[in-house]
């Protein structure tokens, strides 16, 4: 009842800046974009319109999308200032790009965001206070491997229920794919995720990843908490069982399709009731199916 008469009497999506800080006496709630790309293009597509938010409303939509699906649909754990604003926001969300798929043609609804994806350039990161990964993991090897411009974080994947035939997290790759050749990017970094965060629920699962998909030692990524429980033990599966693959959530299997490697740890993220893998993805060794496909 609380939230809905604060609803009626505010219209937060004209609260900007430090007029909504005052009143949530927060200095973590981003509406404003910090960081404007112009260079990036827009891709138009039949009814679909590819580009990166570059004004409030628009990133305020993508928001409204992520927190439909994370808090809503997935039910993490949500914020009283989320629950008031129905947005998921935290503090990387000011200087990250945005990648948003607009359907045109979409009736009787506001908000015509269908897709988003977040694109953090290391770059960037570096100047305002690091990767959202880096909350979780340990990326030292990566950022020692490679300047900080060659790196991009992918994070807050989601598209709307109604369009998960495939289309739109296509669309938004095509797009990536643009963003990696305009920047020179090497390295994808970001979480991919597990539902639910019973680990030995999921032991096949990790072991099976661990012990096919590792990254090189040079290159490998630790878990910022001790997470090299015995589901990691190399006799627990078969690791030709490609029906464990199979099972992977979309996601993971999507980056590992392209050639991506997983740390050698998990973060268990209790709010997002979720087991995190960090996966990293060497844009010379994607697979040269998908080189084709979105690159070349």
């Amino acid at each position: 009842m609380l939230l809905n008469r604060l609803r009626e009497n505010f219209d937060f999506s004209q609260i900007y800046g430090h007029h909504l800080n005052f009143f949530f006496k927060s200095k973590s709630f981003p509406l404003e974009l910090t960081i404007k790309n112009k260079i990036f293009p827009k891709i138009e597509l039949g009814d679909f319109v590819i580009k990166l938010a570059d004004k409030k409303s628009e990133l305020n939509k993508a928001q409204a999308l992520r927190y439909s699906i994370f808090y809503k649909e997935k039910k993490a754990k949500s914020t009283f200032q989320k629950k008031i604003t129905r947005l998921d926001y935290d503090k990387i969300d000011k200087f990250a790009d945005h990648l948003i798929v607009i359907d045109k043609k979409r009736r009787g609804i506001k908000n015509k965001v269908v897709g988003t994806y977040r694109l953090i350039r290391g770059d960037i990161a570096l100047r305002f206070g690091g990767f959202y990964t880096s909350s979780e993991f340990d990326l030292t090897n990566i950022l020692n491997s490679y300047n900080h411009k060659q790196i991009l974080e992918l994070g807050r994947s989601c598209v709307h229920k109604d369009y998960r035939n495939g289309v739109i997290m296509n669309l938004l790759w095509k797009a990536i794919a643009e963003y990696i050749k305009l920047y020179d990017i090497k390295v994808l970094l970001g979480c991919a995720s597990f539902k639910g965060t019973n680990v030995q629920k999921l032991s096949k699962e990790l072991s099976y990843l661990r012990n096919n998909f590792s990254l090189p030692d040079d290159m490998s990524v630790k878990s910022l908490v001790n997470s090299n429980y015995p589901v990691y033990n190399r006799n627990n599966i078969n690791e030709s069982d490609l029906r464990i693959f199979v099972k992977l959530p979309p996601l993971i299997k999507g980056y590992l399709r392209v050639g991506g490697r997983v740390s050698d740890g998990f973060f268990i993220d209790y709010d997002f009731d979720t087991i995190d893998l960090c996966v990293v993805v060497q844009t010379d060794n994607i697979d040269e199916k998908y080189k084709n496909k979105y690159l070349n």
